[in-house]
């Protein structure tokens, strides 16, 4: 409670660069509201997450003070703990990025920017390549603009999911590849999301990944209905242990394991 203030005075200071500040509590939404939101009227998000299904892709067992904060970069990634300092948040911002474009372009480049913005990249892309030599400097100059951009934007969507593989969340990968295949078309990018989309199609990672996603949410989705009620963990923990059991490497199987070490099973 007595972090609210600092952490509304960093949501508001740092919000227009790219910073959010979100605070997941494992209370009832009542009591969030009652609590902290009419009591301390904190600047930045607040959720209710009962049943602990988004905190478990952050906790580790050796973390388990409350609260506790997360420092995650633009890609997903946890890259540090603790509420950072003025410092370290400017370290970070420096690797965000916006992919709007942040300003209108030229007339006869309106096509390509709705292209753009509605996330048809690679159409912008192509596009703008006839206009680098046009003898009006403006136009020229705006679109070199948006194909630097669009290229910025497509180097930052690969290393999402070049996180995302790295992490072995296989599933957001494979959604995200698709979608770079689509909205990236023609582009570099989209060569190499073919390469990896094959990759994963070749072998059983994608198919175990997401059958072993769908028995972790079976899994939770009998712990909430325990209630917390120590009697009626059971189906719960032995749904948890299937999961490890039968989906092994996969990020499912972690937070099974991780969810089994708060249950004590």
């Amino acid at each position: 409670m007595a972090q609210v203030g600092h952490l509304s005075e960093l949501h508001e200071k740092y919000y227009a660069k790219g910073l959010r500040v979100i605070a997941i509590s494992d209370e009832p939404s009542a009591t969030l509201r009652s609590k902290l939101i009419e009591a301390k009227s904190p600047k930045y998000w607040i959720a209710s997450d009962p049943d602990r299904a988004t905190v478990a892709g952050f906790i580790d067992a050796g973390r388990r003070g409350i609260p506790h904060s997360y420092i995650v970069d633009a890609t997903g990634k946890v890259v540090g703990s603790g509420i950072p300092n003025d410092q370290q948040i400017e370290e970070l911002l420096k690797a965000a990025f916006d992919p709007s474009l942040g300003r209108d372009l030229h007339s006869a480049l309106k096509s390509l920017q709705k292209a753009y913005e509605k996330g048809d990249i690679g159409k912008a892309w192509a596009g703008a390549a006839r206009y680098l030599e046009n003898s009006d400097g403006e136009i020229s100059r705006d679109a070199q603009f948006l194909r630097e951009k669009a290229e910025a934007c497509a180097a930052w969507r690969r290393k999402m999911v070049e996180g995302a593989l790295e992490a072995k969340d296989y599933g957001s990968a494979y959604a995200d590849l698709k979608m770079l295949l689509v909205d990236y078309s023609g582009m570099e990018v989209a060569t190499w999301a073919a390469e990896q989309k094959k990759t994963l199609d070749d072998g059983p990672v994608v198919e175990n990944e997401l059958k072993g996603w769908e028995a972790l949410e079976k899994a939770r989705a009998l712990e909430q209905k325990a209630e917390g009620k120590e009697k009626k963990l059971g189906p719960a923990r032995n749904a948890y242990k299937t999961v490890v059991k039968k989906y092994p490497d996969t990020r499912a199987a972690k937070l099974a394991e991780e969810a089994l070490t708060r249950l004590g099973g």
